[in-house]
């Protein structure tokens, strides 16, 4: 698999998801800062973009609305829920938008990540 880059809104110092992706052949890049990964995305094709709301200066539906203006069809999986039903809806309402639990362990979170990617590559062919 040709390596692919993948955004993550996250912390640095959490290697867990970069090494799940560099496990499956994509080229993490962590950010944790909104702008920034805004910025990034502006510049260069991702294969994915992932929100970790562990990291939780951001606010989610932003994030994707933002993206969307810029990439409507780049895949987005924010890992965690919120406790707001109300927004929660709102997120689970967007196009290429998964969320997933905190609670997989490692092999089911790079298989279904790995997944959501394979089927944005196949419908973009």
């Amino acid at each position: 698999m040709v390596s692919k880059r993948v955004l993550v809104l996250g912390n640095h110092a959490s290697r867990k998801l970069p090494n799940i992706l560099s496990s499956l052949g994509f080229a993490p890049q962590v950010w944790g800062s909104m702008r920034h990964s805004l910025g990034k995305l502006r510049r260069h094709k991702f294969a994915a973009v992932i929100i970790d709301r562990k990291f939780n200066r951001a606010d989610p539906l932003e994030f994707i609305l933002n993206i969307r203006d810029i990439d409507h069809k780049v895949p987005v999986v924010i890992l965690g829920s919120s406790k707001d039903k109300r927004i929660e809806s709102k997120i689970h309402q967007q196009d290429f938008t998964k969320v997933f639990d905190h609670n997989n362990n490692d092999d089911k979170l790079a298989e279904k990540l790995s997944q959501v990617i394979k089927d944005n590559e196949s419908k973009n062919i």
